[in-house]
């Protein structure tokens, strides 16, 4: 029996690391994937992984940066290669910058007034700036569409105006990889559009954290800090995706309030049902309980799938979230609870379908898991428990010879629990109905012997009790 149990023990903590494993790989999976390639048409707004101020906005199928605005694509681009189409009418400066960390960032400085047209490449570490290379642009037309592309192959710099090389440099200390993006320091507003990024996907670096965070003191523009940013009227907004360990975890335990898109959706719908059905198998073989276990639990999975669908619709809406209330306080259990036990697991199914619902899953795994152990341990060390359990019936007539002493006497060698449902007794009756309960199956037959031997005018009843089948 113990080797038994330590077996399943060992199989459904398996399952779990393995789920835990595969769900903590995820993010950086997919995260590395949307830093190798990336691109924009600017066909509909913004969404996560970008991080702009207040006047920037997409309209138009352009995204349009007014003047002191800044926009970054955040995320570690290693050896960036990268274009995108400018326009704008001069009076105008935009500064392209990549690598950008908190360390410091390139920065192409691309400055028109007219007639004259240049770019200057510098890079700005640590608030020193030092130019690296500068070009006159002869090809520049103002006020249409030109295509610029810039790539860095880790020790030299590359631009190409109109497919044209207009500027080269070369760099023996490269700065790390870090975000892309735009600012406007100038006077007229500047549109970008068809933004195309294609990186080395060099792993994410623990410690790094992408410009822009909106920390106080943080960089926003090489060697610029948020407050500088700020009086230049480079607001920072909160849309961003931070793909640094850091920020993975605090997008665990920080609960989000934006929709949440069909695939996390549909991932979150079947964590729930499969934990649903792991906790049932939890309850049917290691719970305690007399009732019917296999029919109870067989609801969890509903339960549980249930309340992550709620959360999941209810998070973003705080209307929703008020009606919720009120619904819960009319709907509540029917379902009569026959031991503390069974609420016990009821609430845990629930916790399991809130936490899946607020796309806390890391937190819901590892509570999960940690009260799987638990669990386990306790049936462990808990006196083991029978294999069935049943209706018994006694019915005696008359009851001469035969008592509730006797009786309950009779069945302890076989019976590990037994509980006294009824007792009827009179001149010409007795009968008793006990729950028992039975280590085997074959002690049945053996306490049916025991009980006959009290009186031959004895009749014995045994009804299942569907508590483990």
């Amino acid at each position: 029996m113990g080797w038994e149990m330590f077996k399943k023990a060992a199989a459904f903590i398996t399952v779990l690391v393995v789920v835990m494993f595969l769900h903590l790989m995820l993010p950086f999976q997919i995260a590395a994937q949307e830093e190798g390639t990336f691109s924009d048409s600017f066909d509909e707004p913004l969404g996560e992984g970008y991080e702009h101020s207040q006047d920037v906005l997409v309209s138009g199928g352009v995204l349009r940066i007014n003047s002191g605005s800044v926009v970054f694509r955040i995320g570690f681009w290693s050896n960036p290669s990268f274009s995108f189409k400018l326009r704008f009418n001069p009076p105008v400066s935009l500064h392209v910058n990549y690598c950008g960390t908190e360390e410091g960032a390139y920065n192409l400085n691309i400055i028109s007034e007219g007639q004259n047209n240049e770019m200057v490449l510098v890079r700005n570490e640590s608030g020193q700036e030092t130019e690296m290379s500068s070009a006159v642009l002869n090809n520049f037309n103002a006020g249409d569409w030109n295509t610029v592309e810039i790539s860095f192959n880790g020790t030299q710099h590359q631009v190409m105006l109109n497919e044209q090389s207009v500027l080269t440099a070369e760099d023996s200390e490269p700065l790390n990889p870090g975000a892309i993006g735009f600012i406007v320091p100038g006077e007229n507003p500047v549109e970008i559009d068809d933004l195309m990024i294609s990186s080395e996907g060099a792993p994410l670096m623990e410690g790094e954290v992408p410009v822009g965070e909106g920390v106080e003191g943080e960089t926003v523009e090489g060697g610029m800090t948020e407050e500088e940013a700020a009086q230049e009227g480079q607001t920072v907004t909160d849309q961003t995706q931070d793909t640094t360990w850091q920020g993975f975890l605090n997008n665990i335990f920080v609960s989000g309030t934006s929709p949440l898109d069909l695939q996390t959706f549909l991932i979150n719908l079947v964590l729930s049902a499969f934990f649903a059905y792991i906790l049932g198998l939890v309850y049917i073989h290691w719970g305690a309980s007399l009732s019917n276990r296999r029919k109870f639990a067989a609801n969890f999975i509903l339960l549980t799938v249930t309340t992550t669908f709620i959360i999941l619709v209810v998070r973003s809406s705080v209307a929703l979230s008020l009606g919720l209330v009120g619904a819960l306080s009319i709907v509540r259990f029917r379902a009569a609870i026959k031991e503390p036990e069974e609420l016990a697991y009821l609430f845990l199914a629930i916790g399991l379908g809130i936490g899946l619902g607020d796309n806390q899953r890391l937190i819901t795994t590892l509570a999960f898991a940690v009260a799987i152990l638990i669990l386990g341990l306790m049936k462990l060390f808990r006196k083991s428990r029978a294999d069935a359990n049943m209706h018994l019936n006694i019915v005696t007539s008359p009851p001469s010879g035969v008592s509730l002493e006797k009786v309950q006497d009779a069945l302890k060698p076989y019976c590990p629990k037994m509980r006294l449902l009824r007792f009827d007794e009179n001149d010409k009756l007795l009968e008793m109905s006990f729950i028992v309960e039975f280590r085997k199956i074959e002690d049945l037959d053996t306490a049916r012997q025991a009980l006959q031997k009290l009186s031959d005018k004895i009749d014995i009843t045994f009804l299942d009790n569907k508590g483990v089948w």
